[in-house]
C-alpha cells in the first residue's frame, strides 16, 4: 500500500503545490528526515506524536502545524483514525510569498509550529480557507492558478502568525508593541547563534538593552526566562548534530564553543537526564 504520510509531505511530479482534505495517514513512516517542502498539517481526527527539529509535539484535533522546509521531521507514532487536512508548497513558492516578511516571522513560528487547540469558529474558518485553496488547486486549467494560491497562501500565513502571537505572548504590557518586536528579534537571535552563545548577556548586547530589561520581556510574554529559551535551542542543535552527523562528542563540544567533551556532558545530561553518548544509542536504535 502506498504510504499516504509520504504522499502529504512530497509534492507530485511537475506540481509547485499540493492540497488534501481528510486524509486518512494510514501507513505513516516513522523513519527521521529532513522535509523538502513547507508544508501546514491541520489535524482532522485522532491523534499523533511527532518531533520537529528535535522537539517533541502531541497533535490532535484542532491543532495545525508548520512543518518547514529543511526541518527534521519524524512521525512517533499515531492513532488508527489519524486524519489530516493539509497545504504543501515547493521551497520556491514558499520563498516568494514570505519574501515581504523579516526574519523574525520564522523564528516566532518556527519557535511555536503547533497552535494551541482553536475555537471551533477558528477551525471553521481555516477549513473554508483550505475547501476555497483545494478548489484552485483541482482546477489545473485556471488562468491564475498559481497567483491566487499565492495571494492565499500569504494571508493566510499571515492570519496564523497573528493568531499564534495571541496564543502564546500574554499581551498586558503597558508597551506591548515594542516589547513583542524586542522578543521576536531575540527568538532570531537565538536561531542563529544559540549553537555556540549561551550567555543572556550576548543578546542584550545585540538587542542594546539589559539583562534585566530582556528577562523581564521574556518573563511577561512567554513565561519563560532567556536562558530557558536559549538553552532549549542549543540541545535541539545538539540532538541534530548527534542524529544526523557521525561527529565524535570532542568534535561536537568544539563545533559548539564547550570549553571541554565533559562540560558539553554534563550541560546536555542536565537538560536531558540523560549522556549524549546514550541519546544516541537509543535514537540510532
Amino acid at each position: 500500500m502506498k504510504n499516504r504520510e509520504s504522499s502529504i509531505l512530497q509534492l507530485p511530479d511537475g506540481e509547485q503545490f499540493a492540497v488534501g482534505i481528510d486524509v486518512s495517514v494510514e501507513t505513516p513512516s516513522y523513519a527521521l528526515q529532513k522535509l523538502e517542502h513547507f508544508t501546514i498539517l491541520f489535524i482532522q481526527q485522532g491523534t499523533a506524536q511527532v518531533e520537529l527539529d528535535f522537539c517533541t509535539y502531541t497533535l490532535e484535533k484542532g491543532h495545525h502545524i508548520i512543518l518547514g522546509a529543511d526541518f527534521y521531521f519524524q512521525c512517533l507514532k499515531a492513532s488508527a483514525d489519524f486524519t489530516v487536512s493539509y497545504i504543501t508548497v515547493s521551497h520556491d513558492i514558499h520563498f516568494e510569498i514570505t519574501a515581504p516578511f523579516n526574519p523574525s516571522f520564522f523564528a516566532f513560528l518556527k519557535q511555536y509550529p503547533l497552535s494551541l487547540l482553536l475555537s471551533e469558529e477558528q477551525i471553521k474558518r481555516n477549513r473554508w480557507m483550505i475547501q476555497f485553496i483545494y478548489y484552485i488547486y483541482c482546477d489545473r486549467e485556471h488562468t491564475f492558478r498559481l497567483p491566487i494560491l499565492k495571494n492565499c497562501l500569504q494571508n493566510f500565513l499571515m492570519d496564523i502568525y497573528d493568531k499564534t502571537k495571541a496564543q502564546f505572548l500574554h499581551r498586558n504590557a503597558s508597551n506591548t508593541t515594542r516589547q513583542e518586536e524586542l522578543l521576536e528579534k531575540f527568538i532570531a537571535l537565538t536561531f542563529q547563534h544559540s549553537g555556540i552563545r549561551r550567555n543572556v548577556q550576548f543578546y542584550a548586547d545585540q538587542l542594546c538593552i539589559t539583562t534585566r530589561y530582556l528577562s523581564s520581556i521574556l518573563q511577561s510574554q512567554t513565561g519563560h526566562s532567556p536562558k530557558e529559551v536559549i538553552d532549549t535551542r542549543c540541545i535541539q542543535e545538539i540532538k541534530m548534530l548527534l542524529r544526523t552527523t557521525n561527529k565524535s562528542m570532542q568534535e561536537i563540544a568544539s563545533q559548539l564553543n564547550f570549553p571541554n567533551q565533559s562540560f558539553f556532558t554534563r550541560y546536555f545530561k542536565k537538560h536531558t537526564g540523560m549522556a549524549p553518548a546514550i541519546y544516541r544509542k537509543e535514537k540510532s536504535v
